[in-house]
């Protein structure tokens, strides 16, 4: 399990693995008069993730330090305050001075040590930063005992971006709405690990959102019926990204070949495969490396355990787009 689910009901005060995620699938179902996008899509949650460790204080202040783990630290944001966990602990201090749990001048003296051990790529799809400012709320939550629900965090998750609710429980998900109305459920006899690519190519989601050759007209199908035919579904980012970029589609064409079946995931440019075992997985990724210099890395994952829940009951509300 994902270190960070445990920490909602108490855990150990160390390093914590927040995780991270695949889009299995992701179709657009339509467009808002407020330019969010509908989407359908499941969240594969991985043992994999950004490693972090949370000491709290007095001190008024937040601080948050990145160090290199399987990735370095190239990917931190310029301004301390743009950095999504400064922005995670702040919205909680809002939230709690905002529902009464604590008072302003309580939550003016809440500070807190944050330190992040990077592993997950920043923009590939894998929602590395999402699943650490979940962790985030989830730990403080607890260290500064604001005692929020975690249907209440979820509500604080969304002021950070569209995929961070699915974090909170950590629980592998269908999801609908901009990303935020989730249940979770795991894909009837679904591959037990995946893995997955880490390609040295940018993308720029923003521009994909705004392509005009994203196709937003996917038809609204049955949970049920999506999860059992998961792999004939598809993701609608994928097209626009490889036709943009030659060698992401070859590197995708050739992972399919080896694995059978592959597809990028959320905005990308991370690939991922389903694989029988670490071995295949690893020989897989050690082939393609040999003739894609633009494959940076790889990483063979489990999938986290996730416990089948009812629909969420939330309300679709806007939120950043982020997949």
């Amino acid at each position: 399990m994902i270190d960070c689910a445990r920490d909602h009901a108490g855990g150990d005060t160390g390093w914590l693995m927040a995780g991270c995620k695949l889009n299995l699938f992701l179709h657009i179902n339509g467009r808002r008069a407020n330019g969010f996008h509908d989407l359908q899509t499941y969240f594969q949650l991985l043992e994999y993730g950004d490693e972090l460790r949370v000491d709290a204080d007095r001190s008024g202040r937040v601080q948050v330090a990145w160090t290199a783990g399987d990735e370095d630290t190239g990917g931190r944001p310029e301004h301390a305050d743009d950095d999504l966990l400064f922005r995670a602990a702040m919205a909680l201090k809002e939230a709690a001075v905002a529902s009464g749990r604590l008072t302003s001048d309580d939550a003016a003296r809440l500070g807190a040590s944050i330190r992040l051990r990077k592993n997950v790529p920043v923009g590939g799809g894998l929602g590395g930063g999402s699943a650490s400012s979940a962790c985030l709320l989830n730990r403080l939550n607890r260290l500064w005992n604001v005692q929020m629900s975690a249907g209440e965090l979820e509500a604080v998750a969304l002021r950070l971006g569209a995929d961070v609710p699915v974090f909170i429980r950590a629980r592998s998900a269908m999801a609908h709405g901009i990303g935020e109305r989730t249940r979770a459920v795991e894909v009837p006899g679904g591959p037990r690990q995946y893995l997955v690519l880490v390609p040295d190519m940018p993308v720029d989601t923003a521009s994909l959102y705004a392509a005009p050759d994203l196709r937003r007209d996917s038809p609204k199908l049955d949970d049920a019926g999506m999860l059992e035919h998961w792999r004939e579904a598809g993701n609608a980012f994928e097209p626009v990204v490889t036709a943009r970029h030659p060698a992401l589609a070859a590197l995708l064409r050739d992972l399919r070949d080896e694995a059978g079946f592959a597809r990028m995931t959320g905005s990308g440019s991370c690939l991922f495969a389903p694989v029988d075992s670490r071995d295949q997985g690893e020989r897989i990724g050690r082939d393609l490396a040999e003739h894609h210099p633009q494959l940076r890395r790889f990483f063979v994952s489990p999938i986290a355990k996730t416990e089948n829940q009812p629909v969420s009951d939330r309300a679709a509300s806007p939120g950043k787009k982020s997949v």
